[in-house]
């Protein structure tokens, strides 16, 4: 499982406890942030860390992973491929149901919620988590400064262009027809 993945910490089901929960701190190496790079594709992933807190939920068998990712991070420009830095924080509370200790018809969730994800075994990889929720926080459309200048010029160039074509189809339309 943990072979493919670019960041995984794996946790344990059973060690944690009756009572309280169990904190964690997940720092990147180099190496994953390079490889989380690659599959999400970023130009860079300079800072790239997980913190929070796995708990038991109101109810047997749900549990709750809680916490924030930190990311530091650099995109393309859709419009100009220019690097675009950024930094994120994204706040994380996801509902996990294992296997087998609930009842499908047993959960009662929000409208308003995910419904909790299916745990298979005994192991919770929180890094993969952790690059799940910072791929979902990630701009799809990251744009630099100059891009609306840019997209401008482009469009300007366009209308121009359509404009030339449109003035010589009506110049042949206004010419005398030969016989």
């Amino acid at each position: 499982m943990a072979d493919d993945v670019e960041f995984s910490r794996l946790f344990k089901l059973r060690h944690l406890p009756a009572t309280g929960g169990h904190s964690f701190v997940l720092e990147s190496t180099p190496g994953e942030r390079r490889a989380v790079a690659r599959r999400l594709d970023l130009v860079t992933l300079a800072e790239f860390d997980f913190e929070g807190r796995i708990e038991k939920g109101p109810r047997d068998g749900i549990l709750i992973v809680r916490g924030t990712v930190e990311a530091e991070l650099t995109q393309r420009c859709v419009v100009t491929l220019e690097p675009v830095p950024a930094c994120l924080e994204v706040p994380i509370e996801r509902y996990f149901i294992i296997d087998g200790t609930v009842a499908e018809g047993e959960v009662v969730v929000s409208p308003d919620d995910e419904e909790p994800e299916p745990i298979d075994g005994d192991l919770l990889d929180l890094g993969e988590i952790a690059v799940e929720e910072l791929a979902l926080a990630l701009d799809p459309y990251p744009h630099a400064a100059d891009a609306p200048a840019v997209l401008r010029s482009y469009n300007d160039a366009a209308d121009a262009a359509a404009r030339s074509a449109f003035a010589a189809l009506a110049a042949l339309r206004d010419q005398p027809k030969r016989r």
